[in-house]
């Protein structure tokens, strides 16, 4: 889907005669691409590799929905992003659930923060958004957006649970809506827990 959703952004700016833009998208496009292959031949990868595929992914996204909603990065002093290790495309899946299921369908400018420390022997990973929450989301149930949901994050539990399987760690997910004083969904947390 990612993939196909590129490719259609590209010819858009080709099609708007904006060769700007449609060579600055393939350029990232390609760059994400290599990186998703290079990092998908290892069982584990850098922190540093792995978000800077995440960020690729995020720019593509958020060009392709027109800055639709801004993001950040932040890293926890002191984190070593060269010398962590987990294994690739763990985080993505809750990054695309965020931009596609929250932001998207959002009105008004969205936000997406993804926050990474390490904690007792783990690394945790806090990845939030502003957008309608699962709820909503659940509620306009876009059919593309709803097997996209199933697949990403059914592969990822799917991973978890192996990881745990395999090396008796301790890895979780907790997917925490976001609520105001009167229950007004605010946008959701996901909650990742990897040991390292």
């Amino acid at each position: 889907h990612f993939i196909f959703n590129c490719l259609n952004s590209i010819d858009y700016y080709i099609l708007k005669n904006d060769t700007d833009k449609a060579s600055d998208y393939l350029n990232r496009f390609s760059r994400l691409i290599r990186l998703i292959l290079q990092n998908s031949r290892s069982e584990y990868v850098n922190l540093k590799d792995e978000l800077e595929s995440l960020r690729l992914y995020i720019e593509m996204e958020s060009l392709r929905f027109e800055q639709q909603f801004d993001y950040e990065v932040k890293i926890s002093r002191g984190l070593n992003i060269e010398e962590v290790e987990i294994q690739p495309m763990l985080l993505q899946p809750y990054v695309e659930n965020a931009i596609w299921h929250g932001l998207v369908q959002k009105e008004g400018k969205g936000r997406l923060d993804l926050a990474i420390t390490r904690q007792n022997g783990a690394l945790f990973c806090v990845i939030e958004d502003n957008g309608i929450g699962r709820e909503e989301a659940q509620r306009l149930k876009s059919k593309t957006a709803t097997r996209r949901k199933s697949m990403g994050m059914a592969i990822t539990q799917d991973r978890i649970s192996m990881i745990n399987k395999l090396y008796k760690a301790d890895a979780s997910v907790e997917v925490t809506d976001l609520r105001d004083d009167e229950g007004k969904a605010l946008g959701t947390r996901v909650e990742l827990k990897i040991p390292l």
